[in-house]
């Protein structure tokens, strides 16, 4: 967890205040504050839908990028001066993609182990994979978790505050990033393929004769069953691959967005 200094904000809220009243903000007639809001209808409609995580992950990019546009509007930084709760917000959101690289990182490795096991007839390589996969989709569980509960703690500006018409439009784009990293994280924890049919189709004397347990005979799995699972884990793998590029992007424009509004409320 990063810890920042926030000082002197009683001094820039006046000084905020100040200049917010003296150059009331035209941020809502902005292209950039058009694109913004679309962006954010766009990223809400894909929450409802939740098609596909890396759709997901595109979407929030995109709403990021407009939001690093919006941000370099002075007008926006003269309202946003006085906003650190902005910056908290997108702290919490950064440390939630954090996370969630880790699990996607943990839950690629299980599944490596796991198509390895396939394709040993390793059971308890199986085993031990599995396990480590539902330790992965807890976490991811966990991590959707703390972003339903961000995304509906999101404290707004007053509306009829020419500060606020900024702050709140801020406080928004962080919103429907929670709610679409809530969907991202349970569309994760839940792609990976049925349990029962993946432990079928390993050959059962393999893992039990380590078990030193003697099997009851039962129908023996075919070659071309065992290559379709594998077949399927291994684009799970490469679906994996896409989501860790994809949270890259948005860990990183997240971090971004956190150094501008920090900027922003240092700046005297």
């Amino acid at each position: 967890m990063m810890h920042f200094t926030l000082g002197g904000a009683a001094g820039k809220r006046k000084a905020a205040h100040a200049r917010s009243a003296s150059h009331p903000c035209h941020c809502q007639c902005h292209p950039v504050h058009t694109r913004l809001d679309a962006g954010v209808r766009a990223l809400r409609a894909w929450s409802a839908s939740a098609a596909d995580g890396p759709s997901g992950l595109a979407h929030v990019e995109a709403v990021l990028a407009v939001l690093g546009e919006f941000l370099a509007l002075p007008q926006a930084a003269a309202a946003l001066r006085d906003d650190a709760a902005a910056c908290d917000r997108f702290l919490t959101l950064a440390d939630a993609y954090g996370s969630f690289e880790q699990a996607l990182l943990a839950l690629k490795q299980s599944v490596a182990q796991l198509r390895a096991g396939v394709r040993l007839g390793d059971g308890v390589m199986v085993a031990a994979s599995l396990r480590a996969r539902r330790r992965a989709e807890k976490e991811l569980c966990g991590l959707a978790a703390a972003m339903r509960h961000a995304s509906r703690h999101v404290m707004l500006a007053p509306a009829d505050a020419a500060d606020g018409e900024v702050t709140g439009v801020v406080a928004e784009a962080a919103a429907a990033t929670a709610s679409a990293s809530e969907a991202i994280f349970l569309w994760c924890a839940a792609m990976s393929p049925d349990v029962s049919a993946l432990v079928q189709t390993v050959p059962v004397n393999a893992w039990l004769a380590r078990l030193r347990v003697v099997p009851v005979a039962k129908k023996a799995v075919s070659l071309p069953e065992t290559a379709t699972v594998a077949a399927a884990l291994e684009r799970l793998e490469e679906r994996i691959g896409e989501l860790e590029s994809g949270s890259e992007k948005v860990f990183s424009s997240l971090l971004q967005a956190r150094v501008s509004l920090l900027n922003i409320h240092n700046t005297l």
